[in-house]
C-alpha cells in the first residue's frame, strides 16, 4: 500500500515496488484528487500492472512530443510550439517531469513579463502549449496527472477590434496607387483575406466565370484550418484584376513589403495600422450591413464563430438601427 504526504503544498505518494522504495508527486493540490490517484496507483500495484520509470528526461519525451505533433500542426507552429518547451525547460533547470510545477510555470512567466516585456497574449500562449505536452505525457504514461492543468490563463482585456472608415481606406488606397502593393491591398478590403493567403494566392484560385477564390492549401502553404474556403469575388476587385489575369503564377508580389508598407501607411497619415486591419475593416462592414456572424465567420475562415463575436456589437447596432425604422 501507499501513502500520500505533502510537500510544498503537492501531494506525493511513497511506496515500496519490487523492494526499492519510491516517492512520486502526483502533481495536485486537491486531496480528493489525491485520493482518487492513490487508490488507482494500488490497484496497478496490486496487480503488478504499475511500471516504473525512473528518470525519464523532459527532453526525450519533447523528442517524442515533437515527432508525434509534426504532421497535425502548421510547421511554423510546430517549430514555436518545441521553442517554447525548451526555452522553460532551460530556465527553470528541469530534467525530469516530477520537477514541473505551478511555481516554476509561474516564476518563469513573472520573469519574462519583467525582464523581457511578455505580452499577456504570449504568456497565455506559453500556458497552452505545457499544458498539450504535458496532457501528452500523461497519455504516454510518463506522469499520472498534468501537474499544470489548474494552472489559469491570463484575463486579457478586450476591445473592440480596430477597423479603417471610408475616408481612411481611401486614404491609404491612393498613397498605394502606384505601387506594387496597391493590388494586394485593395483584395484585402474586398475579400478579407489574410496577408499569407493573399501573398501565396495564384491566378488558377480565382474563377472569374463564377466570381469566387479558393483559399486552399498548397506546397509551402497550409491555411491556418487546414481547410479549404470559398470567398466571393467583389465586381469591383474582379475589374481591376481581369486585365492582370496569366494562366499560373502568383497573383500579388511581396517583394519589398517590409519597407513598402510602413511608408504607404505613413503618406496616408495613419498610425498603427497593419495588413491585418484591413481584414477587421472587411468583417466589420460586413456586420455593419446586416450579415450574420455566422457568415461572416465562413468567409473569414474562423475555425470558431466565438472569434467572429468580436463584431457581435457591430450587428447589434444594426439592428437597433432597423428596428428604429419600423412604423405601424
Amino acid at each position: 500500500m501507499s501513502s500520500l504526504y505533502r510537500r510544498n503544498n503537492i501531494y506525493w505518494l511513497s511506496f515500496r515496488h519490487h523492494g526499492k522504495s519510491y516517492c512520486i508527486s502526483l502533481g495536485t493540490r486537491d486531496r480528493s484528487t489525491a485520493v482518487y490517484l492513490k487508490a488507482k496507483k494500488d490497484q496497478e500495484l496490486a496487480e503488478n500492472r504499475y511500471i516504473i520509470r525512473e528518470d525519464v528526461a523532459c527532453d526525450k519525451i519533447l523528442e517524442e512530443y515533437d515527432k508525434a505533433t509534426e504532421h497535425y500542426k502548421v510547421k511554423k507552429t510546430h517549430k514555436n510550439d518545441s521553442a517554447r518547451i525548451r526555452a522553460f525547460l532551460s530556465w527553470s533547470g528541469i530534467k525530469t517531469l516530477n520537477h514541473i510545477t505551478e511555481k516554476k510555470l509561474q516564476d518563469y512567466l513573472n520573469h519574462r513579463i519583467k525582464e523581457d516585456k511578455l505580452s499577456l497574449n504570449s504568456c497565455n500562449r506559453y500556458i497552452s502549449t505545457l499544458k498539450a505536452w504535458l496532457n501528452f505525457a500523461v497519455r504516454r504514461k510518463y506522469t499520472f496527472i498534468n501537474p499544470i492543468k489548474d494552472f489559469k490563463k491570463y484575463r486579457i482585456p478586450q476591445n473592440p477590434p480596430k477597423f479603417l472608415d471610408q475616408a481612411e481606406t481611401k486614404r491609404i488606397l491612393d498613397a498605394a496607387k502606384d505601387t506594387r502593393l496597391y493590388a494586394p491591398i485593395l483584395a484585402a478590403f474586398y475579400t478579407g483575406m489574410r496577408k499569407k493567403e493573399i501573398f501565396t494566392l495564384e491566378w488558377p484560385d480565382i474563377d472569374f466565370a463564377r466570381d469566387v477564390i479558393t483559399v486552399k492549401n498548397k506546397d509551402g502553404f497550409l491555411t491556418k484550418s487546414k481547410k479549404f474556403r470559398i470567398v466571393p469575388l467583389h465586381h469591383l476587385l474582379k475589374e481591376f484584376l481581369l486585365p492582370l489575369q496569366k494562366d499560373s503564377g502568383r497573383c500579388f508580389d511581396e517583394t519589398n513589403f517590409k519597407h513598402s508598407f510602413p511608408d504607404i501607411i505613413e503618406k496616408a497619415k495613419l498610425r498603427d495600422v497593419g495588413f491585418h486591419h484591413f481584414r477587421h475593416t472587411f468583417a466589420s462592414r460586413l456586420a455593419i450591413s446586416g450579415v450574420d456572424l455566422y457568415t461572416i465567420a465562413q468567409v473569414l475562415g474562423h475555425s470558431s464563430i466565438a472569434v467572429t463575436q468580436q463584431y457581435a456589437h457591430l450587428t447589434k447596432d444594426y439592428i437597433k438601427a432597423s428596428v428604429e425604422k419600423l412604423t405601424l
